[in-house]
């Protein structure tokens, strides 16, 4: 699996969102990692 992923991240309330290169999380106990292959989101 990569050891990086795109995240779309809000630094600040109000801000747009930026997309960035970050570390793929570990799960925890009981948790499971998930890849999605697809995603929308709606602006309205």
């Amino acid at each position: 699996m990569n050891q990086t992923m795109k995240a779309a991240v809000a630094h600040a309330y109000g801000e747009p969102l930026r997309i960035e290169e970050v570390k793929v999380p570990l799960p925890g106990p009981g948790q499971i990692l998930v890849k999605i292959e697809a995603c929308g989101v709606c602006h309205t």
